[in-house]
């Protein structure tokens, strides 16, 4: 096994891992939304902390799977430029989009670990009554920014291999 198969399984891994979890965030958040709505009408007694709670994990799901999404080339792609060029060309434009997403990911990294750092560091807490501290919720977006810069690097290394030996994809896009 070579070492890009080595690194790429592992951000598989890792990614596959993530959004696994990011799964798990989407199940506690329908149970925290179910049982917030049955406390507010049934019992007339609303939670104060649930809203914050599931704020925090809709940002752990988007994140989480940002990742696998990538790898799995599930985003949204608009293909009518692409069904227009030719199977080498497009693979060009792929190098060229996975070397934007590979600055886009240092740029979210960045931004994500300073502002990580700076809610640890000076002890951030909500202004909510659960005053929870706010470097938790940047956990999963860091986890996140950093899972989806190795899926664009390994992207980026195996499509650029793939134009490098004057191999084109045999297959036509992917339906949108």
């Amino acid at each position: 096994m070579t070492l890009q198969q080595r690194v790429d399984r592992f951000v598989a891994t890792l990614a596959h891992g993530l959004s696994a979890v990011g799964v798990v965030c989407v199940v506690m958040m329908m149970i925290l939304t179910t049982a917030d709505v049955v406390a507010r009408y049934v019992f007339n007694s609303p939670t104060m902390w649930a809203d914050e709670m599931a704020s925090y994990l809709l940002i752990a799901i988007v994140f989480l799977g940002l990742g696998q999404n990538l790898r799995t080339d599930g985003h949204i792609r608009i293909d009518v430029v692409t069904n227009l060029v030719t199977p080498r060309f497009r693979l060009v434009l792929d190098v060229f989009a996975y070397a934007v997403g590979i600055l886009f990911s240092a740029v979210l990294i960045a931004g994500t670990w300073t502002r990580f750092y700076n809610f640890w560091i000076r002890h951030t807490l909500s202004d909510s009554p659960l005053m929870t501290p706010l470097w938790i919720a940047m956990v999963p977006v860091v986890m996140g920014a950093v899972v989806l810069g190795l899926a664009a690097v390994c992207g980026f290394i195996s499509s650029f291999r793939t134009l490098l030996a004057g191999d084109a994809p045999s297959q036509p896009p992917r339906e949108a």
